[in-house]
């Protein structure tokens, strides 16, 4: 292969190694999946859901505040990554992306 010239690890979750001629990449699991899991990243998926959340009841014509972020969850299995949604609460807010698409505008 060649002669290895630098091992650099990279947050945890990447270790690079350079060749003379050819570079390698292995990807940690482990790495990615505490990246994924932290606290800072559901604090941000935390509030990206409260926004996406307010601007639904801010494009919600039927008035209401209907539109509402759940808690923090983790998808997959095993635990996976964090994530979040946004729900409506009552019929006002469900005909109001029935027939409006209020949530689905939020989300861009």
């Amino acid at each position: 292969m060649g002669r290895c010239i630098q091992s650099v690890p990279y947050s945890g979750c990447l270790k690079e190694v350079v060749w003379m001629s050819e570079m390698r990449i292995k990807f940690i699991s482990a790495g990615f999946k505490s990246i994924l899991n932290s606290e800072g990243v559901a604090n941000e998926v935390r509030n990206i859901a409260n926004r996406i959340a307010a601007n639904a009841n801010a494009n919600n014509e039927r008035g209401g505040e209907g539109f509402v972020a759940s808690d923090i969850w983790h998808a997959g299995y095993g635990g996976g990554r964090v994530a979040g949604s946004v729900f409506t609460t009552d019929v006002r807010s469900r005909i109001a992306e029935a027939e409006d698409k209020a949530l689905s505008r939020a989300v861009f």
